[in-house]
């Protein structure tokens, strides 16, 4: 048997160690593809991409089989992410905050000064709806009437959120920042806790994701401000905060990831898959049920977002002296 020249095998075997896994359209996927949801069973994100993946496993003709890995805000299953080989096979679904503003709030197990280095943005289907909400007995009927009070009453006015550094906890207090106002933070470890605080009379006022959302549309609570960059489709009377004149909003938009260097085709091949499953009216429904619009957009739009908003988040950070920027 003829032997190659010493140099010539070692080409070779450098030339498939840099190639990276071999996928081509032809024969992505061959075996099952596993799908991790930083959030937990039964949350809306849960509910939503479990049913998108089982739609996505008839397109895809394997199973799109679907786990929990939670903790640190997405952060943990994206540090796992970060580790696993980019074939196309390992997926994470998780919020584009933990690219895009809990780099600044706290260590990360990947790149904090550049994210999106250490993976591959695929597609996003949907965004978390954030809000201002009273209750419906209280005395303030818009925006304006609430922070007229706030500055007029200092220390008066509670607020509930489901954490320290959420985003609306962050926007609660860049809004104290730029009209100088003195009011106190109660963060609870959930949103349901958050939104019943409010009903209870414990705050004056929930700051929160949609989990008000059932409360609101019962006329227990009134939704005073949209906190997102754009008005909500559910209310679409309410205004944003950038209406109002203010340069912040709160945006996290829900995304499926790979590691760093996922080859095109199987890319492609899951953009598709999960663009298909999603974009039909059964899931619209669904998402709706969860508060979530149906949203679709491609990696490359994912990427720019989340660029945007790491650079606004962590300007506002800084300014308000949070995070990793705490004097």
């Amino acid at each position: 048997m003829k032997r190659l020249p010493v140099f010539v095998a070692v080409f070779f075997l450098c030339s498939l160690l840099i190639s990276g896994p071999a996928v081509s359209a032809d024969t992505y996927p061959s075996k099952p593809i596993n799908l991790w949801v930083a959030w937990g069973a039964g949350s809306g994100t849960d509910i939503s991409q479990r049913a998108i993946a089982t739609v996505a496993s008839k397109i895809l003709k394997q199973p799109v089989v679907v786990s929990n890995v939670t903790g640190g805000g997405g952060t943990l299953a994206l540090g796992r992410l970060k580790a696993e080989t980019p074939d196309g096979y390992t997926l994470v679904n998780t919020s584009s905050a933990a690219l895009s503003r809990i780099p600044h709030l706290q260590p990360v197990p990947y790149n904090a000064q550049d994210p999106l280095k250490d993976f591959t943005p695929i597609m996003s289907y949907s965004y978390y709806l954030y809000g201002l909400a009273v209750r419906s007995d209280s005395p303030w009927k818009t925006f304006e009437d609430f922070i007229a009070y706030a500055k007029a009453n200092p220390g008066k006015i509670r607020y509930s959120t489901s954490g320290v550094g959420t985003g609306q906890h962050l926007v609660m207090e860049y809004l104290a920042m730029k009209e100088k106002i003195k009011w106190t933070h109660i963060p609870f470890t959930a949103s349901p806790q958050a939104v019943a605080a409010c009903l209870g009379g414990h705050v004056e006022a929930v700051s929160q994701t949609p989990e008000w959302k059932e409360q609101v549309d019962a006329g227990a609570l009134r939704l005073l401000v949209c906190w997102n960059d754009k008005r909500m489709p559910f209310y679409p009377n309410i205004p944003t905060l950038v209406e109002k004149g203010y340069d912040f909003a709160v945006q996290a938009l829900i995304n499926v990831y790979g590691p760093a260097n996922i080859p095109k085709a199987a890319v492609d091949t899951i953009y598709k898959a999960f663009r298909q499953a999603a974009d039909t009216e059964e899931m619209k429904k669904l998402l709706y049920s969860v508060a979530y619009p149906l949203d679709i957009k491609t990696g490359e739009q994912v990427v720019s977002i989340i660029k945007k908003d790491y650079e606004t988040n962590g300007k506002v950070l800084k300014e308000l002296g949070l995070g990793v920027y705490k004097k």
